[in-house]
């Protein structure tokens, strides 16, 4: 039976400005990922495909990424291509790694065809030799190449996106795991709406305020900035979500945004 739809997850891994992308031979080209198995979640997927092409030490790269909020979906032209996909239509969504320092990236998935890593410019994906469907190419003019220098991605809710879009919030609130670890003054990431995915902002880090917790935190900045009204209401409704001792235990940050 065919589907009406089927789902993949992609990622472009970044290193000295080139991206790593696969060459099938004389078969043309492909971004790195596959089919989503089973109702995965998307960065599940990728770390199969990731293990399974490049090996387990690849997933490394998914340490921080890059989710673009807009995904390439497409209705296939014919009845046999569907056939053959299993799918009448598809859809791709995509990431973006920086992650790649010291971390091999080589094809060795035991395959009849030779597959290999290749590293190319942001614009060669614009080339019709490496994408020859045009709509691919104008999704990657519109979505990956603007961003390719993103370094994390943040969903907010509907309510605080459009405060983060109009400038009445400019500070955005979460727990210091270790991926807001590796977060740095400068970077440059995409802040998008979990209500209306194909709403999305290009922000930089201006600043990092931490703290121990969120009511420490909110001592150090002006309220108003992080989009609340009231203190006390906030920090309980963030309790509900990280308790204090997961606070204490990790630290948090207040990301400071300058919309670009």
């Amino acid at each position: 039976m065919i589907k009406d739809k089927s789902y993949s997850a992609y990622i472009f891994p970044v290193r000295d400005g080139n991206i790593a992308i696969l060459k099938y031979g004389d078969n043309g080209y492909g971004p790195i990922g596959g089919r989503v198995d089973n109702n995965e979640k998307l960065i599940d997927t990728l770390k199969r495909e990731l293990t399974e092409e490049l090996g387990p030490t690849s997933t490394q790269i998914l340490e921080l990424t890059t989710q673009i909020p807009v995904p390439y979906s497409f209705k296939h032209e014919s009845n046999e291509r569907a056939e053959k996909r299993g799918a009448w239509a598809e859809e791709h969504n995509f990431f973006i790694t920086h992650e790649t320092e010291n971390i091999d990236l080589n094809f060795c998935e035991d395959r009849s065809e030779t597959i290999s890593v290749v590293w190319i410019s942001p614009d060669e994906l614009l080339n019709q030799n490496i994408t020859p469907i045009d709509s691919m190419r104008e999704f990657y003019a519109t979505h990956i190449i603007p961003n390719i220098q993103c370094r994390f991605s943040i969903s907010v809710m509907d309510k605080f996106y459009n405060m983060i879009k109009n400038g009445t919030k400019d500070i955005e609130l979460r727990l210091m795991d270790d991926k807001r670890r590796k977060i740095k003054i400068g970077d440059m990431f995409l802040i998008y709406n979990a209500n209306k995915t194909n709403d999305y902002i290009k922000c930089r880090v201006l600043n990092l305020h931490t703290a121990k917790n969120f009511s420490e935190l909110l001592n150090t900045i002006e309220l108003k900035r992080t989009g609340a009204t009231n203190a006390d209401e906030m920090i309980n409704k963030i309790q509900e979500i990280y308790p204090l001792s997961k606070q204490n235990e990790l630290g948090v940050v207040g990301i400071e945004l300058q919309i670009l």
